[in-house]
């Protein structure tokens, strides 16, 4: 369960690939829209590259590489099974055809 940021009620977050479930996600209790923020971890990740290649030098480099690598992975994946909240700042998508249902009618 995470907190919903505009009221602090509990809410049901969906499995983090289930990206459907995601763009409907929002507060049962004060309606807000939410989405999930992006993992901090994921800094993490330019500097595993480098380090693979440093770690062609020698044994210690290598043992480094490889906790570094596997502390980037199980930091992204307990960030995505516990995510934190934001509140959704992109506006709904126009409708692509209007209902004029208030406007004057076309009876004579």
């Amino acid at each position: 369960m995470a907190k919903c940021p505009a009221c602090s009620y509990d809410v049901r977050t969906p499995f983090f690939l289930n990206l459907d479930a995601w763009t409907h996600l929002a507060c049962p209790h004060c309606k807000a829209r939410l989405e999930m923020k992006p993992p901090r971890s994921v800094v993490l990740g330019p500097i595993m590259p480098p380090l693979f290649v440093l770690a062609r030098r020698g044994r210690v480099f290598e043992v480094i590489a490889f906790v570094f690598s596997f502390v980037t992975i199980f930091l992204l994946l307990f960030e995505s099974l516990r995510p934190k909240l934001r509140l959704r700042t992109k506006p709904l998508p126009k409708p692509t055809i209007r209902l004029n249902i208030d406007g004057p009618s076309n009876s004579n």
